[in-house]
């Protein structure tokens, strides 16, 4: 579906799509011209394929957005493919990410996604209340673009951190199989953004190099402060699965030392218990025993055995401190 659509052409302004001649746009160099698609369908397919020439199989990455982080050079224009995140309410919530393409060209931008992206909106809107901001260029609005993508991520990284610290305060105090499944269930939103993250700084630096013709070498310090702010994303990242790691050791570690004072305790139990029961199991034998010819003497030895053991392997654990 063709969401907006903004041309500029001669401090004029257009953002009806029947009004716009696309080719001819296309041709004047002092044009500008920027249209974002959302769910794209097969007429919006037909917009890529006639008015502007793009490749088919660029459009079928469009129609079925499952591609990682990449740019690719085509003969007017450059492929790009960037992922930001579907902001969620909670980060217990699973992380999902939303594939946006961009196809770059001298005097035009066309950006298509699936579902609604924070960052596009966000420069759709300033583009709204001034629409000439255009003119500076097409590169600059790219920008625009990646950087409120990439400013995304923060949010979500401030959220992880705050969430290891939670995880590894209440890991210490009780390591409960609830506590386990939190600190998974970070780690595998970590791996998910490293997924992303490596390539797509692949990217940005191809992008900050000055090998793009479309981007003007005043405006490359922009794009290396958008690939700086990946690579600290990416060092976070790294940092946190770290963290993470050692975070699931002393769980494992604590499980394992509360599982040994469980065993401990039980072992003593039942080492207690071996000779009281081989004691009774002894004088519970149905057959006359010499002990009890004497009457009641002969409980009173079976009591006194019984009674005795039970000190002697106390105040030998003592010793030994085992207790």
């Amino acid at each position: 579906m063709l969401n907006s659509c903004f041309l500029i052409s001669d401090n004029k302004v257009i953002t009806e799509y029947k009004e716009m001649n696309i080719k001819d746009s296309l041709k004047d160099e002092n044009c500008f011209l920027w249209i974002d698609m959302e769910s794209p369908d097969d007429k919006d397919a037909a917009i890529m394929s006639e008015e502007f020439g793009f490749h088919e199989l660029s459009i079928e990455d469009c129609i079925f957005p499952q591609n990682l982080p990449k740019i690719e050079d085509f003969d007017t224009y450059y492929f790009i493919t960037i992922h930001g995140i579907i902001s969620r309410a909670s980060i217990e919530e699973d992380m999902e990410m939303l594939e946006i393409n961009i196809f770059l060209g001298k005097n035009f931008i066309v950006t298509v996604h699936e579902q609604p992206s924070v960052a596009i909106n966000t420069v759709k809107e300033k583009i709204r209340q001034n629409p000439l901001v255009l003119s500076k260029g097409i590169d600059l609005l790219f920008h625009a673009i990646l950087d409120r993508i990439v400013d995304g991520y923060f949010p979500l990284t401030e959220q992880i951190d705050d969430q290891i610290e939670q995880i590894e305060e209440d890991i210490l105090a009780d390591p409960t199989q609830k506590n386990m499944e939190r600190l998974l269930h970070l780690k595998r939103i970590i791996l998910s953004m490293r997924k992303i993250i490596i390539p797509q700084r692949t990217v940005i630096s191809r992008l900050s190099r000055g090998d793009i013709p479309f981007i003007e070498y005043n405006h490359l310090v922009y794009f290396r402060d958008v690939y700086d702010h990946l690579l600290r994303i990416g060092d976070m990242l790294d940092m946190y699965r770290e963290l993470l790691t050692n975070t699931l050791e002393v769980h494992l570690s604590g499980t394992s030392t509360r599982l040994n004072a469980i065993i401990k305790v039980l072992t003593i139990i039942a080492t207690f218990m071996m000779p009281l029961t081989l004691i009774t199991s002894y004088y519970g034998m149905n057959i006359p025993m010499p002990e009890f010819t004497a009457g009641a003497h002969g409980l009173i030895i079976v009591w006194g055995l019984m009674i005795g053991t039970t000190i002697g392997l106390f105040v030998f654990f003592k010793h030994k401190k085992w207790m």
